[in-house]
């Protein structure tokens, strides 16, 4: 068991957006300049994931080239000594690892530093064009072909690493597709054959999918914590993300702030508390929150959260997670100054 220390939930910029996410400090990074603060979650908190193209929210794609969350894949080219390009036949995500195959080669890790990711945004709004009769060089609506490409790699794990994308903005100037961590990292984990609904956060399978978790979000966030999701089952690993965002009532709505540090401890024996004093948060079950005692975002009081109009029953002096069927975490709220 690894006594962990506290975690600091410091929203990156999830989507580029997120308290998925409470209270988020006001920002001004080009994000919020190209439209992507309209992701933002109410009330702010910590986003599900921080990644875009421009304005187009971008997190995730079929690595078949079918159309998927307006975006399709057209291909993807492969940088080889001499500045030789190779064109990848077919692409796989396993174990946090991206997998590119050029016929019966495989490559994957460092191999990929410099790959080309060629994807087209159907019936793409660059955000300039407003009809009002100003010809700003950008259509509404218009097909836009873009290119991603690999510009580091760093392995965590044995098969397993951190992904940094980059691409060019509607201006032509380079960007990363994910925001910054508290590190400063903009890299994204690649996840297997999931699919995340922006609005509510539930995670369903979807076959030949490539999801990028910038570690920024909520999403990447829960891996780099522990909750790796081809450990477990996709259950488990959206209560992950939930609990990341301070998300009571399983409806997507975030209820942290910005900043808050947080202590876990779970049932995987991944993480546990530092300071076992502190006030309960909440006990995370399989299927919602078993009871709330401290809201993470301190602006507001037990009674304040309601899910469905109902308040959440309050945890009992002695819960541990033998207390609830099904408990995952149990969280503690870092009140020390």
């Amino acid at each position: 068991m690894h006594a962990h220390h506290a975690l600091s939930v410091l929203s990156l910029a999830l989507m580029s957006v997120s308290p998925t996410l409470g209270c988020d400090p006001e920002s001004t990074g080009a994000g919020e300049a190209e439209g992507v603060v309209s992701l933002r979650p109410v009330g702010g908190g910590v986003w599900l994931n921080t990644s875009s193209i421009g304005s187009k929210a971008f997190s995730e794609f079929d690595m078949t080239g079918l159309l998927h969350d307006g975006v399709r894949l057209t291909g993807v080219l492969l940088k080889r000594p001499n500045n030789q390009w190779l064109t990848v036949t077919a692409g796989e995500v396993v174990d946090g690892q991206l997998r590119a195959k050029v016929g019966n080669t495989t490559y994957t890790g460092a191999a990929l530093v410099g790959s080309r990711w060629k994807f087209q945004i159907p019936n793409y709004d660059y955000g300039y064009d407003d009809d009002d009769d100003q010809d700003d060089g950008y259509d509404d609506n218009a097909v836009r072909n873009v290119e991603l490409w690999i510009s580091a790699y760093t392995e965590v794990a044995v098969n397993e690493g951190l992904y940094t994308f980059q691409t060019l903005n509607e201006q032509g100037q380079p960007s990363f597709i994910c925001d910054a961590d508290a590190g400063g990292s903009h890299a994204a984990i690649p996840v297997r054959d999931i699919s995340v609904n922006r609005v509510t956060g539930q995670i369903t399978a979807r076959p030949k999918t490539a999801y990028l978790a910038c570690t920024s979000g909520a999403i990447g966030k829960a891996i780099t914590w522990g909750y790796k999701p081809w450990q477990r089952t996709l259950t488990d690993f959206e209560v992950a993300t939930r609990m990341v965002r301070a998300d009571y009532c399983f409806d997507g709505k975030s209820w942290t702030q910005d900043g808050t540090v947080l202590q876990v401890r779970d049932v995987y024996n991944i993480n546990n508390f530092v300071y076992d004093t502190e006030p309960t948060e909440v006990v995370w079950t399989k299927t919602g929150v078993a009871c709330l005692t401290q809201p993470r975002n301190a602006i507001y009081t037990a009674p304040q959260v309601t899910c469905g109009g109902q308040p959440l029953a309050v945890c009992p002096a002695n819960v541990t997670l033998a207390t609830y069927p099904n408990a995952l975490f149990w969280t503690k709220v870092d009140t020390r100054p």
